[in-house]
């Protein structure tokens, strides 16, 4: 199926090519690090934060001013995720297992046994596929995982400012 796509981008790319036309295939809007966010990478950010709102239940008439307002916030937030995993790829942390573990409590929720029919409800119920949601996961699970060992583990509150808080 992979083949087949590739394929037929491949010739519609030649045959724009033999044309003379210049083609954007996809545009890069930042590059950090050597790694790269597209376009296509904000409008999947855009719609999966509509679909969000739209689950929540949020008026119509506040999801687009929501999504007006976050529209600045998409870049940074995708710019500073990629550091995140980054910075985990140079820690070396490893989270397959944790993502492995979640994979499988959602299988078995779902009461899916077979292996592809629960890659199709991946498909169905988040519009990715297996392997694209599955990296997705575990780069959320990298991202928290340098969070609470760069960040968290850094803050030191002390018990007085704690108890004065809630007093």
């Amino acid at each position: 199926m992979n083949a087949l796509r590739l394929g037929a981008c491949w010739l519609i790319f030649a045959a724009a090519m033999s044309a003379g036309e210049p083609v954007v295939v996809e545009q890069i809007i930042a590059k950090v690090n050597g790694d790269i966010i597209t376009r296509s990478d904000l409008a999947r950010a855009r719609q999966e934060l509509e679909a969000s709102l739209r689950q929540r239940q949020v008026p119509p008439s506040q999801i687009a001013e929501i999504l007006a307002q976050s529209e600045k916030d998409l870049l940074r937030d995708k710019i500073d995720n990629l550091l995140l995993i980054q910075r985990g790829k140079e820690l070396n942390v490893n989270v397959d297992s944790e993502v492995t573990k979640y994979l499988a409590q959602i299988q078995s929720d779902n009461k899916i046994a077979d292996p592809e029919k629960f890659q199709a409800w991946i498909r169905e119920n988040t519009g990715m596929s297996y392997e694209d949601f599955r990296s997705e996961l575990r780069n959320n699970f990298l991202s928290q995982r340098v969070l609470g060992q760069e960040v968290y583990s850094k803050v030191n509150i002390p018990r007085r400012q704690i108890e004065e808080y809630y007093e």
